[in-house]
């Protein structure tokens, strides 16, 4: 019988280093998985944070658009006075008439006249000079009126002028968003 070759003897498996690399890769799969979860809450909070700004809504009036153009005032009168005093500026041929438009409308007074004594017939000189205010050279107007009564007189005073209400003027009494 032959000697038996010389086989080297069996080396032993490395089971542990085996259960290390198995260990590290879920370690590090798990280190990967908290990341990927950071990361998206990130990337949320960026998109918020840099998202663009829903748009502020514009904001006109108090006052009056006239034929494009925004005018704010502070009071009803002040609308009332803002649009005659274009009308008579842009129409003065129209004058007279959009005058006697207006006093139509009104019972004991003119509403606009070339005086104050002419629109208030009948009273001081002094209760006249309170409640009137230039309106151009020539024309002066009553301030001693309501809103409601305002918005009367401003419609028939573009319509005489030839213009169209809601068109070519449109009134705000309030802050109203465009």
């Amino acid at each position: 019988m032959q000697p038996a070759a010389h086989t080297p003897p069996p080396q032993a498996f490395p089971l542990q280093e085996l259960e290390q690399i198995e260990r590290a890769i879920a370690a590090a799969q798990d280190c990967v998985t908290t990341l990927q979860l950071r990361r998206e809450l990130l990337t949320s909070e960026l998109e918020r944070i840099t998202r663009p700004a829903p748009p502020t809504p514009k904001i006109i009036g108090p006052g009056l658009r006239y034929r494009g153009e925004m005018v704010r005032a502070w009071s009803a009168i002040d609308i009332h006075a803002g649009l005659l005093r274009r009308l008579w500026t842009d129409f003065p041929e129209r004058r007279e008439a959009m005058a006697r438009a207006i006093g139509a409308r009104g019972y004991s007074r003119a509403y606009v006249a070339r005086t104050p004594a002419e629109l208030f017939p009948g009273k001081p000189a002094a209760w006249a000079a309170k409640f009137s205010r230039t309106l151009v050279e020539g024309w002066v107007i009553d301030t001693n009126m309501n809103r409601p009564r305002i918005a009367t007189l401003m419609r028939v005073a573009v319509a005489a002028a030839a213009l169209t209400w809601g068109e070519d003027v449109q009134v705000y009494w309030r802050p109203t968003r465009a």
